[in-house]
């Protein structure tokens, strides 16, 4: 029965203390070098949430990992595009292979993917990754990507 009275004699004492040292415990996220996953991009929208949000400092890693995808029907590419012209109004990015995989964080201007993309990020927001095709509405398939963010 002492323990029982002591206890809450203890944690009125140092209340303060133990609830700073459990807000910090359970308001932490678990320690992780970074966050993995694989999505697809689809030609036939506009720019897509991957569900990452980056922070100045991340490394984003991005990596076409399979599939194709067609600006028109009759051809397909990969996340390189069609190598056409880059200076094409038809473009989201421009000089920058027409129909290749390009990504955005946040309001931020967009950048050039491809099959590959790593670099360490200066700006926050969410990563959001497309085509980079204007006209969406005669475009097919899609790219299973794999995406990285290591803090």
């Amino acid at each position: 029965m002492a323990a029982r009275t002591r206890f809450p004699i203890l944690i009125l004492a140092i209340g303060g203390l133990a609830l700073a040292a459990l807000a910090c415990a359970f308001s932490a996220a678990p320690t992780r070098r970074g966050d993995i996953d694989t999505l697809l991009v689809n030609a036939a929208e506009g720019w897509q949430d991957s569900g990452f949000e980056v922070q100045p400092g991340d490394r984003l890693i991005i990596r076409y990992l399979s599939g194709e995808w067609s600006p028109w029907p009759g051809q397909a590419y990969d996340a390189v595009g069609s190598g056409g012209d880059p200076a094409c109004r038809c473009n989201v990015m421009e000089a920058v292979s027409h129909a290749a995989l390009i990504g955005r964080i946040g309001e931020n201007d967009p950048f050039l993917v491809g099959s590959r993309y790593e670099h360490v990020v200066g700006e926050s927001g969410p990563l959001l990754l497309r085509i980079n095709d204007a006209d969406l509405n005669d475009n097919s398939g899609a790219l299973e990507v794999l995406v990285e963010v290591e803090r």
